[in-house]
């Protein structure tokens, strides 16, 4: 899926044109905590279902707390931020809203020059936040196709894997890169164990004799709001048996399905890692698990949390 941006963002508090929007050039260093949410628009009711918004929220939180990023309530402005924005905008589809919380100033960006001991970088950081909005485009139904990168996943010991930031995705930029010159959708990334981490956009699952297996958090994978959502479908709705553990290529590539998920990805079902294709090409685990996550969203069946969606403007 290829996104367009809206002609209006949220910056500084109010909805601007897209061009009125500018970033500082002293915003170094891409110091950035971010997160992403998709939001269905349900013509019977002429608004807008945000998947997720207070996981998001709290996720987003936890970022800038690992980043050492005082946010200073600038999420909770982010809160209304995506009413108002979504209550402007001329779009009647899904969109995708990106809500980004940044230091715009300071050397390097790293750490203020007149920070003493025992004072909080509160009082020095200068912050500011945006929120953008993307057309998503037509849901592709087909499978895709994934190479396993040769660059491994940013480990916990060097780089929060928890945190969703611009630094971070500049080394997935590569692994995406890599995906492509080999003519591929996506690209599986390794640990620095040679385990199955994610890809660069994705968390990854796999089934085998009839039970659902991803990855553990600490082999290198983004907490995922619907990682989580896609654990809970397939055990109350499915009853199937989900295992968290390690993942090796060789597993991959003889799983009888694959797919991966994720707030922009949805679901989407695996058809060839490598050239290998998974032995059940008709994957229905995957497809029912991604019928049902889609119907949740769209609210054609009822949601397995009260606050899985949020109705706004």
């Amino acid at each position: 899926m290829n996104e367009t941006h809206a002609p209006l963002v949220w910056w500084h508090g109010e909805v601007v044109p897209w061009d009125q929007a500018r970033i500082p050039v002293t915003a170094l260093r891409g110091l950035t905590v971010f997160d992403g949410l998709r939001a269905y628009w349900r013509p019977e009711e002429k608004r807008f279902a945000v998947v997720q918004v207070d996981g998001h929220l709290n996720r987003l939180r936890s970022a800038a707390e690992l980043l050492h990023v005082p946010e200073n309530g600038l999420i909770d402005q982010l809160d209304k931020g995506m009413g108002d924005l979504l209550a402007a905008t001329s779009f009647r589809e899904d969109v995708y809203l990106r809500l980004t919380v940044y230091i715009d100033s300071g050397r390097s960006n790293v750490y203020p020059d007149a920070l003493s001991p025992g004072q909080s970088l509160d009082e020095f950081a200068p912050m500011d936040s945006f929120i953008s909005l993307h057309q998503i485009g037509p849901r592709f139904d087909e499978p895709i196709s994934c190479v396993v990168s040769s660059w491994q996943r940013t480990q916990d010991t060097s780089f929060p894997v928890l945190v969703k930031t611009g630094a971070s995705y500049a080394a997935l930029r590569l692994a995406r890169v890599e995906a492509k010159k080999a003519g591929a959708d996506q690209a599986i990334l390794l640990n620095n164990r040679g385990m199955v981490a994610e890809t660069a956009e994705a968390v990854i699952f796999m089934v085998r004799h009839g039970r659902l297996y991803t990855p553990p958090l600490s082999d290198g994978v983004l907490d995922s709001l619907t990682r989580e959502t896609v654990i809970q479908l397939a055990r109350r709705e499915l009853a199937l048996t989900v295992e968290e553990c390690s993942i090796t290529r060789s597993e991959l590539y003889t799983a009888d399905e694959v797919f991966i998920c994720g707030t922009w990805e949805e679901i989407r079902v695996v058809g060839s890692i490598d050239g290998h294709r998974p032995r059940n090409p008709e994957a229905p685990i995957s497809h029912a698990l991604r019928q049902a996550y889609l119907d949740m969203c769209t609210g054609r069946r009822p949601p397995i949390e009260p606050d899985f969606v949020r109705l706004l403007p």
